[in-house]
């Protein structure tokens, strides 16, 4: 069995804030709340233009002022454009300064998107104990992709020792929060006998769990 480790990126522009209704009253008092210099109703609304109209440089205008005024939601997103170069030029360096901001007023989610940049060098100079550091700070935060890269981590023995037992124990804390990849790796584990005791009863239960999770990859081996 493949197993695929490697450190993720969160992409989330939506996922804490778009339960708010778009109805025409709900988005106009939001345009005006955001204009009067409402940091909340500016990422609300630069979220909205986002997801909603795909309307990126709106959408980064809004996030921008907001992040400027310390909104550490926004300033996790406007890293996002910068990352993606969505309504904006593509620029990781800026990335990084925004996700450092939100990361130190601890934004579990930009925590673990900084380890990356950190891991491949990209922000500042590659950094194996800020990349750890700031994964555990975004873990304690239960945070379920902090939880799947300690373990990647500890599996590849990238950044600290090797050690297949940590790497379990780590993608185990993911599975509880329903981590595809997570559970996708823990049936390698189980398959190859690594880190605990092979088991392809176990092994067979955690692929599958992990295509219920649409974890692509177990999916296509549970279809075979």
């Amino acid at each position: 069995m493949k197993s695929i480790y490697k450190l993720f990126l969160v992409f989330l522009f939506s996922l804490k804030i778009m339960s708010v209704s778009a109805n025409d009253d709900y988005y106009l008092n939001l345009k005006k709340e955001a204009a009067s210099g409402s940091a909340v109703a500016q990422y609300k609304l630069g979220a909205m233009y986002m997801i909603i109209s795909g309307d990126y440089k709106k959408a980064f205008y809004w996030t921008n002022k907001s992040a400027i005024q310390g909104n550490a939601e926004a300033q996790h997103n406007l890293g996002l454009f910068y990352f993606y170069g969505k309504g904006v030029e593509k620029n990781i360096k800026k990335a990084g300064y925004w996700w450092e901001k939100a990361a130190k007023s601890g934004h579990a989610v930009a925590q673990n998107d900084l380890a990356l940049l950190y891991k491949n060098g990209q922000f500042k100079k590659r950094d194996c104990q800020k990349v750890m550091a700031l994964l555990h700070s975004s873990a304690e935060q239960q945070f379920d992709l902090a939880y799947l890269n300690i373990g990647n981590f500890y599996s590849t023995g990238e950044c600290v020792g090797k050690d297949m037992r940590e790497a379990v124990k780590w993608w185990e804390k993911a599975s509880l929060k329903n981590n595809g990849q997570a559970e996708f790796n823990l049936a390698g584990a189980y398959m190859r006998g690594e880190g605990v005791m092979k088991d392809l009863v176990v092994a067979d239960v955690y692929l599958k769990k992990a295509c219920s999770h649409e974890y692509e990859e177990a999916c296509k081996l549970v279809r075979k």
